[in-house]
């Protein structure tokens, strides 16, 4: 089972990354939606105790793709944190030597989640409320409007798939003739189960991979 796949959208090649991001190669981007930092400080603040090492193994999976793939810019398509109130002294220390260990742009198109936060200088956040480029829309929330082939977060869309009595829902890429929703990057975000429609396609994600599924 692969662990990336090349596609061609529009002409350009994508590369889809099992570990939840998708690279630009001739624009060295990283593209990436709903990282929800800070998630695990917010659940226990309100007395659910989650370990702190989802957000730890989050960044390290994040700190792979920054080396394993020529990244100039990291384009997150919104809620780069969970809420503003979950940004304690160690969340924003622990992003900013992130952020200085590997050292690429950080733009952001904001989500919901983002709207009331005023992020930390040492981040190097870059904000836009929408994003362009060469004929691609990049937004947070799919339902702002077609333009070009779209590209969104959001939705955190989830596959079911079932043999017999047995059932399994994993995160996925859904692909369309115009657009492509990205999966939550958060391991611990859950998500909405999609139904394919006719002529899109979707590539889930497992620990040993990809796995594509087309509707004819």
């Amino acid at each position: 089972m692969d662990k990336s796949l090349s596609i061609g959208l529009n002409g350009e090649a994508f590369i889809f990354d099992s570990r939840r991001a998708v690279y630009w190669p001739r624009r060295k981007i990283l593209l990436t939606a709903d990282l929800h930092w800070g998630k695990t400080q917010f659940l226990r603040n309100h007395g659910i105790a989650v370990s702190d090492n989802i957000f730890a193994a989050d960044l390290r999976r994040m700190g792979e793709l920054l080396t394993d793939y020529e990244v100039q810019t990291l384009l997150v398509l919104g809620d780069l944190v969970h809420h503003e109130t979950a940004l304690s002294r160690g969340v924003v220390e622990r992003v900013a030597a992130f952020r200085d260990a590997l050292p690429c742009e950080l733009l952001l198109v904001t989500g919901n989640h983002d709207r009331y936060t005023r992020f930390p200088p040492s981040w190097g956040v870059v904000e836009e409320p929408e994003f362009t480029l060469d004929g691609f829309y990049f937004t947070h929330d799919p339902l702002d409007g077609q333009h070009a082939f779209t590209f969104a977060g959001h939705l955190h869309p989830m596959l079911r798939l079932k043999s017999g009595f047995d059932t399994l829902r994993l995160p996925a890429f859904i692909i369309g003739n115009s657009f492509c929703h990205l999966p939550a990057f958060s391991a611990l975000t859950g998500g909405q189960d999609v139904k394919l429609e006719k002529e899109q396609r979707a590539l889930v994600l497992s620990d040993e991979g990809l796995m594509e599924f087309q509707q004819n």
